[in-house]
């Protein structure tokens, strides 16, 4: 089976939530993971979980969504939500140090109490790291995320920073840039299949006038085609890692 271990398919309408799950059936993707971003964007993952077989909750507050709602008792929050019994992951949390990004101080304390939760509950984690690698590296390691089974989501980092992350006991997670970016690919090309996951980070992309090109778990055909060429392996050999690797991290 496939394994998206990061999406948003909790921003879909009702509609588009429908063609996605059917193009995801066809596929063979059997495990799509909605990752919060605020605590009602959490909720919604929650609720749309319910509602289909192959879809699961992840809760968390994205960092650059720290000042979107009042996080009063954020934790508190996100432990009700942690408690459902198809929540498997606390997502997605980290940092992202842009100009218009809340206070790195802030951010810093939001990421580090969310692992603390993860650790709490013992539930595995996926982060956002942007413009912040030596933070997040400082931070993960102050954390001990190694404790934890973790994916650094949407990877588009140099190798060095690749192996930091591994050396803390965190997977990998290969998105569509990998497509087509050659200098992603020779960093991906580097790292063992055992440290690999894999995701689309689908979100309605109604800026794109044509339905059939945005992105959806369906593409993860892509992504594996991609890996088994760059591997020189089968499709099937990447299938059936991704997958052992996917279900080790999310414990099922």
């Amino acid at each position: 089976m496939l394994i998206d271990i990061h999406t948003h398919v909790q921003q879909f309408n009702n509609e588009d939530i429908e063609i996605l799950i059917n193009n995801s059936r066809k596929n063979n993707v059997k495990i799509i993971i909605a990752a919060g971003t605020t605590i009602s964007d959490s909720q919604n993952s929650v609720n749309l979980s319910t509602k289909y077989d192959e879809i699961y909750a992840a809760v968390g507050i994205h960092p650059q969504n720290i000042l979107d709602e009042n996080t009063n008792k954020y934790i508190e929050k996100l432990t009700e939500m942690a408690k459902h019994k198809k929540t498997i992951m606390i997502s997605e949390i980290g940092l992202d140090f842009q100009e218009n990004s809340p206070e790195k101080k802030i951010q810093k304390e939001f990421f580090y109490e969310q692992i603390i939760l993860a650790k709490k509950l013992n539930l595995p984690v996926a982060f956002h790291v942007r413009n912040a690698e030596k933070e997040a590296i400082d931070l993960l390691k102050s954390s001990k995320i190694n404790e934890l089974r973790s994916v650094a989501h949407y990877f588009s980092g140099n190798y060095d920073y690749a192996k930091k992350l591994i050396e803390n006991n965190i997977y990998i997670s290969v998105a569509k840039p990998f497509l087509r970016d050659e200098i992603l690919s020779d960093v991906i090309k580097k790292i063992p299949i055992e440290q690999l996951v894999i995701e689309t980070d689908s979100y309605p992309q109604y800026f794109k006038k044509n339905r059939l090109r945005w992105t959806e778990p369906k593409d993860l055909v892509l992504i594996v085609e991609k890996l088994a060429n760059l591997k020189k392996v089968k499709s099937q050999f990447i299938i059936d890692k991704i997958e052992q690797n996917s279900k080790y991290v999310l414990n099922i």
